[in-house]
């Protein structure tokens, strides 16, 4: 059986799949739209390693501090040497879909919308790929996928998107946890403005019921 990395530390509420150590993304990436200083990466005046001479592992932990730092264009490219060392490798799917996940992360801060959704599509098949489709990653890389939609306003994507993590939440009975509450708000929200008032509904329903 495949094992799963240490190294998935993943946020729904915050930013996308985070690195460990870097859950204190900027809050910008829980709204709709990206601040006005998202798309800025703060430059660091210590020097930067040679990723090349580090392991994959050293990498991402790098990538985690850059993230903290707001340093994204070093966080890019720490993502990006993790990534190399990986691909390739047999057994390594689990580990790059977190890579991807971080990397996508790295690009919604930078407001490099294009750029996320292929690298979380990717990740999600990574991910069944090692663990299943029930695999936690897989639902909550639609979760960030879905948000990156929304700033995009690509409101139908987004609300099916959201409406196939949700039912993969229920199929896995994890309505208590309390990102099934936040996919739920978001893909009504998504049904909403895609004008889908019945689909919309349906999950107004459900949020009602969890309020009691």
């Amino acid at each position: 059986m495949k094992r799963k990395s240490a190294l998935l530390v993943m946020a729904f509420i915050g930013a996308s799949a985070l690195l460990p150590g870097c859950e204190k993304i900027s809050k910008s990436a829980n709204s709709g739209a990206g601040s006005p200083n998202a798309a800025g990466s703060k430059k660091s005046s210590e020097p930067e390693p040679d990723y090349a001479k580090q392991n994959a592992d050293a990498n991402v932990k790098y990538a985690g501090k850059a993230m903290q730092d707001e340093d994204y264009d070093r966080a890019e490219r720490a993502l990006l040497a993790a990534l190399h060392q990986v691909e390739g490798y047999p057994g390594q799917e689990g580990r790059q879909a977190e890579i991807l996940n971080n990397l996508a992360a790295v690009y919604e801060q930078k407001e490099m919308y294009a750029q996320c959704i292929p690298l979380l599509n990717k990740a999600q098949k990574l991910f069944i790929r090692a663990y299943g489709r029930k695999f936690s990653g897989v639902y909550i890389t639609l979760g960030n996928m879905g948000r990156v939609l929304g700033k995009q306003q690509r409101w139908q994507e987004a609300a099916q998107v959201y409406q196939t993590a949700i039912d993969l939440m229920e199929e896995t009975k994890q309505t208590s946890a309390p990102m099934y509450k936040s996919l739920l708000e978001n893909g009504f929200s998504a049904w909403q403005k895609a004008g889908n008032a019945h689909k919309a509904e349906a999950l107004g329903a459900k949020l009602k019921k969890l309020h009691g």
